[in-house]
This record gives structure tokens, sequence and C-alpha cells, in this order.
């Protein structure tokens, strides 16, 4: 029941009284005035005590119905927000585990974020490995305006830009009015001028790591508060983690190649050695067995290349050997998990 219909049927009950109150009121006047017995009297008082109490009865009945409704409402729709933030957050870890492909995953759930705090644009704006630069994307929340997948747009520096101020407090930010912070900040600046008026920036941070920030803006001024942003907090949560498992990965694969690589290094260079050698033996066979002073400067000339060949060999094993090296330190600094045990430490360490 809302305020409305509340007041209505509380107005149309006193109305109903106050009608009887002056048709009694023409038909005494009509009568010649109000009745002088003492019974009659007592009863039109006790009549008018009795509808006024049931009157008033009524309209507490009525103000408490409502407000226990009005109770039941916001208890449903806080679930209804729930519900709907639950059913991202499960959509968003399905597209994960189908794909690591943190952009692709933004747009796919750009129509959801919208439903769970109503704007125009979706931003997504990512660090790269310096920590210095973000590589921004947009999703369009409307159907007829959607793509098939995010393009990169504009790059922006840490310095002066909203991003930027995001990523170092790790603090949402709300920005009321971009025409406020438009000479202040480029990305502000750069949003003014599309037309979009306001914006909530929520940092993706996964265990204390800031790698982005999850957008919202709007084209009407104070479309966003700090519970919009509470809204998003736990998206950008699992967005964080996503971009990091997605750098994992990478990390991972530019590792292994470099592993496969180097391996593939010491196993050819083992070959060839072991080929040198069987001609450097040979060579000496030949120049015991054969005097002739010009096959015995060939013979030379060829087991210094061979030994030359086997030194650099040996310089590709070292190389080799210390590549691999860095790589397990690499791995073990970027905390990927090289065994089942790895993986336990990581999940009991979370809070």
């Amino acid at each position: 029941m809302t305020l409305r219909d509340r007041l209505s049927r509380v107005w149309v009950i006193w109305t109903l009284i106050a009608t009887f109150a002056l048709v009694q009121a023409v038909a005494w006047t009509l009568a010649g005035g109000v009745p002088r017995r003492a019974g009659v009297l007592a009863q039109v008082f006790t009549a008018w005590a009795v509808m006024l109490t049931l009157a008033w009865l009524a309209s507490r009945r009525i103000e408490s119905l409502s407000n226990r409704i009005r109770q039941h409402e916001h208890t449903h729709q806080a679930s209804l927000g729930e519900i709907e933030q639950l059913q991202t957050q499960n959509a968003m870890l399905q597209i994960i585990a189908q794909s690591v492909d943190v952009t692709l995953a933004f747009q796919a759930l750009a129509s959801r974020i919208a439903r769970l705090v109503p704007c125009d644009r979706v931003g997504l704006a990512l660090l790269d490995e310096s920590g210095q630069e973000f590589q921004t994307y947009t999703a369009r929340v409307h159907e007829q305006e959607r793509r098939a997948r995010p393009r990169p747009e504009v790059v922006f520096k840490t310095d002066r830009t909203l991003l930027g101020t995001v990523i170092r407090t790790r603090e949402p930010l709300v920005v009321p009015d971009t025409a406020d912070v438009a000479a202040d900040f480029l990305d502000a600046n750069v949003l003014q001028s599309a037309g979009f008026s306001s914006v909530v920036m929520v940092p993706l941070l996964s265990k204390g790591r800031a790698v982005g920030t999850l957008n919202l803006v709007a084209r009407a001024a104070d479309a966003f508060g700090p519970a919009h942003a509470s809204t998003i907090l736990p998206i950008a949560e699992l967005f964080a983690v996503a971009v990091v498992a997605q750098q994992l990965q990478m990390a991972l694969g530019r590792h292994r190649s470099v592993e496969a690589m180097s391996d593939l290094t010491l196993g050819i260079s083992a070959e060839i050695n072991s080929a040198l050698q069987t001609i450097i033996g040979h060579c000496d066979l030949l120049e015991r067995g054969y005097p002739d002073p010009n096959l015995q400067r060939d013979l030379a000339t060829v087991v210094r290349q061979a030994q030359r060949i086997a030194g650099l060999l040996d310089k590709m094993r070292v190389a080799a050997n210390d590549r691999l090296r860095e790589v397990e330190a690499a791995v073990s600094e970027a905390g990927i998990p090289s065994s089942p045990e790895e993986f336990g430490k990581g999940i009991s360490a979370e809070p």
C-alpha cells in the first residue's frame, strides 16, 4: 500500500464522519434545534464517541498495515537486489571458467551490471605491466548499441586522471558532475566532452594489489552515490581476481615457452657436441695414420673449428641453464603454483 493509498483510505473514513455530522446538523436545524431531552442527547453523544473511536482505530490500523506492507516491499526489493547481484557474480564465474579473457567477460556482463546500477556505459580500465598507464575498454549496455567484443580505446596515464586517483587511494570515487573536475583531470574532460555528466569508479583489488578500475558513467548529473559503489564492489573484486588470473596465465605461458626453448637448446647442443667429439676423434686418428703435412694442416683446422663450436655450445648451455633458473624465480615470485600443495597453501592463506 502506497502512502497515497493510505491517505486516501483514511480520508474516506473521516469524510464519511464529517458527512454524517453535516447531515445530523442539517436534520437538527430542520427539526428546530438540538434535542432537549437528556436521553436523546446521551444516545447521540454515545453514538458519536463510538464512531470517532472506531474511525480513530481504523485509521491507526490502516497506518499500521501500510507500514508493514512498506517494510515488506523494502525487504522484497533488497532481496531482489541481492539475488540480481548473486546472479551476476554466478554468471561472471561461469564466463571466467569458460574463458580467462577478462575483456570478453566484461562485455558479456555489462548489461547485468547496468541492471544492478542503472547507467549509460560501463567501463573497464586495466593497468599495464609498468603500472603507469591504463588501457580502457567501454561496453554499451543497450542491446541496439552493443558490440561483439570490446575494443581497446583511450590510453590514460596515472597522473592527472581520476583513474590514477582511484588506484592511489584504493577507494571508490563518485563524481556527481564531471564538469566540476574536467579542468583538473584528463579522463573527466574526455567524459564531459562525450556528454557524460556523472561517474562512479571502483578499484580492482586482489590481495592488496590494484590492477585497474571498474567504471560506470551516466549522462545525467548526480546519477550515482556511495550505495551504488558498494553495490558493484563485489563485482569489481571478481574482476580483479580474473585480471590477475589472466596475467598469471599469460606469464606462465611465456615462462613455459622460454622453458621449452631452453630445453630444446640443451638437447640440440648435447647432440651437436656429441657429433663434434666424434669428428675430433676421427681427425686425431687420421692425423696419426697419415703423415702428409697438407692433410695434417687441414685436419688441425677442422679440429680447431670443431673445438670452437664446442665452446659456443658450452656458452649456449650455460645461458639456457641461467634462463631456466630465471624462469623458475619469476614463476615463484609471481605466485604461480607448480604443485597441488602450493594451491593448498594459496587457499589457506586467504583471509
